[in-house]
């Protein structure tokens, strides 16, 4: 679901032109399913969604910055949350 969340954020911020803001969401989600699903600390939720806005900042940097060209736009657009799917899904396995 997350991965869903990001691509719909990614592509309502290249469309506003507010990349920040969008991170800044994605932070505040990431907050909120750390606290409420995953049963993390407070600390921990924090951490998190201070990691996943500074990743989400650039993720969505890129967007804006490549909005003009549609190949590359839609690779980092899908490709990004795509990656960090396989990611997670790799270190869950090796857990």
């Amino acid at each position: 679901m997350g991965v869903l969340v990001l691509i719909f954020l990614g592509w309502t911020a290249s469309q506003f032109g507010r990349p920040f803001l969008f991170a800044g969401l994605w932070g505040l989600f990431a907050f909120v399913t750390g606290i409420a699903l995953q049963d993390a600390g407070l600390i921990a939720a924090l951490i998190q969604s201070v990691v996943a806005f500074i990743l989400a900042a650039a993720y969505f940097w890129l967007l804006d910055r490549f909005s003009d060209q549609i190949l590359i736009w839609l690779a980092i657009l899908i490709g990004v949350p795509a990656l960090m799917f396989v990611f997670q899904l790799q270190l869950l396995a090796r857990l």
